[in-house]
């Protein structure tokens, strides 16, 4: 007797990394290799809310009702349009569960998010990519391509981190405006990811009063440090996330993680305080590597890309021991970029005199 699981599973491209043999990072480097916050004094700050947290974060259930109130205040909508997830990824699976069926169709940009493609490959879908070019000045989307790839595909489902990652391109509101219109007529899905919200301010939140077919993530894994934590929440239409709170499991998140996110909502300015100086940081980072005359892209996230061109090789010889950071990408838009997250001018200062070093052929 055979017991195969749903035919999705049995595809042999869908593969997850190995969960046994993960191996933690190096303490003694600097870790700018995942986009997330470790500016020091928003580390200082969670780390003396959880320890203000009571024993009963540990040893209870939780109990959500205040945090969606809260949670709700801070987004500026109901508590009925939101629902509580372990990270944004949780909402992008609870997206897929709902909505996607196998063989549907469903589009996302290339690069994106890794978990867009195996999500799709999960769930039995189609997908239909949209692919970002190579363009002078970094990776390149034309908002008239997507439109046109959406009405001539019509998807199920469009995926669209904004900003996206790993290449930081953004659409403006009147470009995102007009892709939730154009699916709106088509009966597509859009989950609009605002995992990098506020390091890029601009929001699409307010159009889930108007459109039935809009869900968007975010996560307090980013602007507000909580990595580790693996908590963020959907926004949309009270009547689409209905649709989710049916496939939420027993409790949505941790008493440890609800607890503390009621904590930090009550800091919105350390928050605001540490994005500022990581952007300032990031600035300042860039603005150093353009003087060496390296090629740069900014982006929009709380990351950035740097070209290091015939210097690539021992640029990365002098960081190998003190930095962690993407040194390529395989894909043809980014090929050639090195990507580093955003970290305070403090501590990207010694970087920059390493890769300075390195253009001198100076070992330290």
């Amino acid at each position: 007797m055979t017991f195969s699981p749903k035919p999705p599973l049995l595809n042999p491209h869908l593969i997850r990394p190995g969960w046994r043999t993960s191996v933690p990072r190096d303490a003694r480097l600097l870790w700018l290799d995942k986009n997330e916050n470790l500016d020091p004094d928003l580390q200082e700050l969670t780390a003396r809310l959880f320890r203000e947290l009571e024993p009963v974060a540990l040893t209870t259930y939780p109990e959500f009702g205040p945090l969606y109130q809260k949670l709700g205040h801070w987004v500026g909508v109901s508590p009925d349009s939101l629902l509580l997830t372990p990270g944004s990824d949780g909402v992008i699976r609870l997206v897929f569960e709902a909505y996607v069926g196998e063989g549907d169709v469903v589009v996302h940009t290339a690069p994106t998010f890794a978990m867009y493609p195996v999500y799709s490959q999960m769930f039995g879908a189609k997908v239909r990519a949209l692919e970002y070019r190579r363009g002078s000045e970094g990776p390149e989307l034309a908002i008239q391509s997507v439109l046109s790839h959406l009405r001539d595909v019509k998807p199920r489902l469009f995926c669209l981190p904004n900003p996206d990652s790993p290449t930081g391109n953004t659409f403006a509101p009147a470009e995102l405006r007009s892709i939730v219109e154009l699916c709106a007529s088509l009966g597509t899905i859009v989950l609009i990811d605002e995992a990098y919200h506020p390091f890029y301010e601009s929001s699409c939140v307010v159009w889930t009063e108007t459109f039935r077919n809009l869900i968007v993530a975010r996560t307090f894994a980013k602007a507000w440090g909580l990595a580790g934590l693996r908590i963020g929440y959907a926004v949309g239409h009270p009547e689409a996330i209905s649709y989710l709170h049916k496939l939420r499991p027993m409790y949505e998140v941790s008493t440890v993680a609800a607890h503390m996110i009621e904590k930090i909502l009550d800091c919105p300015d350390a928050m605001r305080a540490s994005v500022k100086r990581l952007n300032d940081g990031k600035k300042f980072f860039l603005d150093e590597m353009r003087a060496l005359g390296y090629q740069t892209l900014g982006g929009e996230g709380n990351f950035l890309h740097v070209s290091f061109g015939e210097h690539a090789e021992r640029v990365h010889r002098e960081l190998k021991d003190r930095v962690l950071y993407r040194l390529d990408f395989k894909e043809p838009c980014l090929q050639g970029f090195s990507r580093f997250s955003a970290t305070t001018v403090e501590r990207f200062a010694p970087v920059v005199q390493y890769i300075k070093n390195a253009n001198r052929g100076v070992n330290n």
